[in-house]
């Protein structure tokens, strides 16, 4: 690939030929350049040609000096300045004509020191001519080594002054049959003129900072898009690419493929009004913040609302808002509220439980009813702080509540016929060889789910079956019959609600001396095929100190709970995952349910149960429990809790807490290969890493895929599916990265990585 450097240092190098038999050889190359239209080129050229020297200020690293200097470095007295004794010098003359040379008389004396080479030495110019190449001439002329087509109108000229650097570096096969005019010159410097118009407009391309880029783009952007920067003020630029008439349309979609950054963008489009609502709403941010406000405002007002009304409103605010959900505003963050009701939707959409028999409730809730609980969870996830939050809580309790409500009451009225089989101890089966029970406290069906998805993504085989569970939904009751040792106690302490083991409650240490008694270990076993029994997660521990924003750390414990499992599935083991009871989540408080006369609720951790004490009386809904059916415990009704303003609560019955996920989990022996693919969207990078999912995807230079992250916030955690999209600032645009996988907290192990270019 020949380059025009490469043919201006083979034209500089020729005239170093001489007749042997006739002349001597020449002691310097003069390359005399009238108007310093090589000056742009000459940090390259120095690269190639070592005794390329330049008359000027003294700059030793440039090797540049002036006349005496040079000609104690042409006679290799300059001990810096070395290259082969068989090349003669070049000394570029910038600003001088060969003309001043010849005419001795009449040279400034600064220069007269290299008059003697106007007579030893060689002019480098046009052949056949005693002319002095110009820019131009050296490119396109008729003895042009290089052959261009360049046409000689001003703006021409000046387009090629500014992009001679660039020009000289490009393979002279891809220039040559072009027209190289002003606009194709200036498109070497400014290859992606839309990206430099919001560089202009966000303050990081101005005529101070890159001048030669600024003149290119500004005439580019004269000439393409009708606006010249030079002339008017960037409001005005702003004004026209909300409008995206013409060519303004492909720097908005340039915009919105860097979303994430153009902060300074971002403020001018916020000071456009809209003209037109119906045409091009989507983009203005001062009317996407208006929207937001509404739709805010909207979601309170359900409040007052009855539910058939609400949903009413629900869906017809999601059929108004749902579009903003793919604008610009969105991926920025500043659409939550329109983000959320995706979820709010859903929800509102929600068919009611069968309630005919437990099972087909339990059946369905377990396929289909347990997404209406995550799309809850996924609007608390989203609207975290502030208005957004209490927006988002009105709703649910609009919608979501009423759900929650009527399903929990619909088995409620099964359970008191006694239609519902809770658990009860039983003595387990003897435990298999290279089984391992994981118990998760308060795993409930959706964020099971959630784990599953995980799990498989990973490569696990996963079968999800469900089970019910004892009553109350309480650890102290559940999480014994859940156990290996669930046939080694009896009925205990009531008002601790636990089971008892020689006529001592089952405390934690009681629990797990039965279960070791029972065969199982409690730790893993790398050696041997004994079963083990180990407690991962703290769902029921911060939903009980986090309330509603138990939502918010939902994504971090199944990671936590997911690396777990597949660590001992990879080891061969044999992995159940099980858990003790679900929970009812709502922010603002689930309805209270007053305690009667004679009624105690026997923990606060509980909040949806409670005892009696001898001839009280409540109408309140009776079971028995699980470890005395002698014992007969209150449960309020639907949604309700005993302790008001509580958001997060278990211990009664609804689909929610009774009917629990039971997870088999095997995986290869070995973790399948992580598997990277890549696809880029401009600056805009959307990763799938096969198996990869909850772990941490980072971007680093290819030639350090071990050092720090070139990402604003560092590694990303990779979703449910082993994707994630991310955003690279415009700064390392032709960069070669590393794209690098590891698990979260360990960035220095590398389980996968793939090299690519950031193209811009």
């Amino acid at each position: 690939m020949t380059t025009p450097l490469d043919s201006l240092a083979d034209a500089l190098m020729a005239c170093r030929a001489f007749a042997s038999g006739a002349e001597a050889a020449p002691e310097a190359i003069l390359w005399c350049d009238l108007n310093g239209e090589f000056a742009s080129v000459m940090p390259a050229l120095r690269a190639r040609l070592p005794h390329l020297l330049t008359f000027g200020t003294y700059d030793a690293v440039a090797r540049t000096g002036p006349a005496l200097w040079l000609r104690a470095a042409a006679a290799r007295q300059v001990t810096s300045v070395d290259w082969p004794k068989s090349e003669p010098p070049v000394i570029y003359l910038p600003r001088y004509g060969r003309e001043v040379l010849r005419g001795a008389e009449e040279c400034p004396t600064d220069l007269q020191p290299l008059v003697w080479f106007a007579v030893t030495g060689v002019f480098f110019g046009q052949p056949k001519q005693a002319r002095d190449w110009t820019l131009r001439g050296f490119l396109s002329a008729q003895f042009s080594p290089v052959g261009l087509t360049i046409p000689e109108d001003k703006a021409t000229r000046e387009a090629l002054s500014r992009a001679a650097a660039r020009l000289f570096v490009e393979p002279s096969n891809v220039l040559k049959g072009r027209v190289l005019d002003a606009a194709a010159l200036d498109g070497l410097l400014v290859p992606d003129p839309n990206l430099d118009m919001l560089r202009w407009l966000d303050e990081t391309l101005t005529p101070e900072s890159d001048p030669a880029r600024f003149d290119a783009f500004a005439s580019l952007a004269a000439k393409k898009l009708g606006l010249d920067p030079r002339k008017k003020p960037r409001q005005d630029a702003a004004a026209r690419l909300a409008k995206r008439e013409k060519g303004w349309s492909d720097v908005w979609d340039r915009f919105e493929q860097g979303n994430g950054g153009y902060e300074g963008v971002v403020k001018l489009l916020a000071m456009e009004q809209p003209q037109d609502l119906i045409a091009l709403p989507e983009t203005y941010p001062a009317e996407n913040a208006r929207r937001e406000m509404a739709l805010r405002k909207s979601l309170s007002d359900l409040a007052t609302k009855p539910q058939a009304e609400a949903v009413k409103a629900v869906l017809a605010l999601e059929t108004d808002h749902g579009w903003r959900r793919e604008t610009v505003w969105a991926r920025r963050g500043e659409a939550k509220l329109a983000e959320a009701l995706r979820h709010l939707a859903m929800i509102a959409r929600a068919s009611a439980l069968p309630d005919n028999e437990p099972a087909v409730m339990a059946e369905t809730y377990a396929a289909d009813g347990w997404k209406i609980d995550a799309a809850a969870v996924a609007a608390l996830e989203i609207a975290r702080t502030g208005e957004y939050r209490d927006a988002v809580t009105t709703a649910l309790r609009a919608v979501y509540l009423p759900w929650l409500d009527a399903g929990a009451a619909a088995l409620q009225a099964l359970a008191a016929e006694g239609k519902i089989p809770f658990a009860y101890p039983a003595t387990p089966p003897k435990p298999p060889e290279n089984a391992a029970l994981i118990f998760v406290d308060g795993m409930r069906m959706d964020v099971a789910q959630r784990l599953s998805g995980v799990l498989q993504a990973q490569g696990a085989e996963v079968t999800f079956g469900w089970r019910w569970s004892g009553f109350p939904t309480v650890t102290a009751t559940c999480k014994p019959l859940a156990s290996p040792a669930a046939g080694a106690f009896v009925g205990g302490v009531v008002e601790a609600l636990t089971p008892a083991s020689e006529g001592k409650p089952v405390t934690k240490p009681i629990l797990t001396k039965a279960i070791t008694a029972a065969g199982w270990a409690l730790t893993e076993t790398l050696l041997g095929a004994a079963p083990c029994w180990l407690e991962v997660g703290r769902f029921d521990e911060e939903g009980h100190s986090l309330g509603a924003r138990l939502a918010e750390r939902i994504a971090d414990g199944v990671a936590e709970i997911a690396e777990v499992v597949l660590r001992l599935a990879r080891q061969g083991r044999r992995v159940r995952i099980v858990t003790d009871h679900g929970w009812l989540l709502m922010p603002g408080g689930l309805p209270f349910a007053e305690l009667h006369s004679g009624m105690t609720a026997p923990s606060a951790r509980g909040n949806r149960i409670a005892t009696l004490k001898d001839g009280a009386s409540t109408n309140y809904a009776l079971l028995p429990w699980s470890w005395n059916k002698n014992v007969l415990l209150a449960t309020p009704p639907g949604a309700r809790a005993f302790y008001n303003g509580t958001e997060y609560a278990h211990g009664g019955v609804s689909p929610q807490e009774c009917v629990l996920p039971v997870i088999d989990v095997t995986a290869d022996a070995v973790a399948p290969a992580l598997s990277i693919s890549a696809t880029w969207q401009r600056l805009r990078l959307r990763v799938e890493v096969r198996g990869g999912a909850a772990m941490m995807l980072d971007v680093r230079l290819a030639s350090d895929p071990y050092g720090p992250s070139l990402l604003p916030k560092g590694a990303r955690t990779l979703d449910d599916v082993g994707q994630v999209n991310i955003l690279l600032s415009d700064e390392h645009v032709g960069k070669e990265v590393c794209l690098v996988v590891h698990p979260a907290g360990a960035p220095s192990d590398l389980r996968a990585k793939l090299t690519t270019k950031i193209e811009g």
